[in-house]
């Protein structure tokens, strides 16, 4: 428990990432921070990811229950009007943070697994003798990107060991 948050919470406030859609709402809200709900839908289609109306508020409300934006109804007119609810950041720098977190850190830790898993399943392929002459070729370039300083710091020291392992067994084959 973290705070008056329960583990449950924890894990639907980082499900709110795991939606392109959400990401984009709050990249566009960093951008200018004042949108009404039709011009995000508008701005969101124009990033490829076209929605109604309803599925673009179904996310603004998940984002807002989140904490991460508000939103003022009719907030430029003399009546509140939904049609002219505006919607902005609630918490600017923390946003960016978390953004360039996932962007930086989280995405690139994940993706370093990803490409080792794959990695693993094709070394032992080799070494079984039950690949395919192109695999070698491939299992080179894998380990190839693992050379780069943005995706070797993220992989373990056990796992680096065995990178290098597999490319000595290349070597001599």
């Amino acid at each position: 428990m973290c705070g008056l948050l329960m583990k449950d919470d924890e894990f639907r406030l980082l499900s709110l990432f795991g939606s392109r859609v959400r990401v984009e709402i709050l990249r566009l809200l960093l951008e200018l921070e004042f949108r009404s709900l039709s011009e995000i839908a508008q701005k969101l289609e124009a990033r490829g990811l076209k929605m109604t109306l309803s599925g673009v508020l179904k996310h603004m409300r998940e984002l807002e229950k989140a904490g991460l934006i508000r939103h003022e109804p009719g907030i430029f007119t003399d009546k509140p009007d939904a049609r002219k609810t505006i919607y902005s950041l609630e918490g600017r720098e923390r946003i960016e943070k978390i953004l360039w977190l996932l962007e930086n850190e989280v995405i690139p830790a994940l993706k370093a697994g990803m490409i080792f898993s794959e990695t693993v399943t094709l070394a032992r392929q080799i070494q079984g003798n039950r690949h395919k002459p192109f695999e070698k070729e491939r299992l080179q370039t894998l380990l190839d990107g693992f050379s780069s300083e943005s995706t070797s710091r993220h992989l373990t020291t056990d796992e680096k060991k065995k990178i290098e392992l597999w490319k000595m067994m290349l070597s001599v084959m």
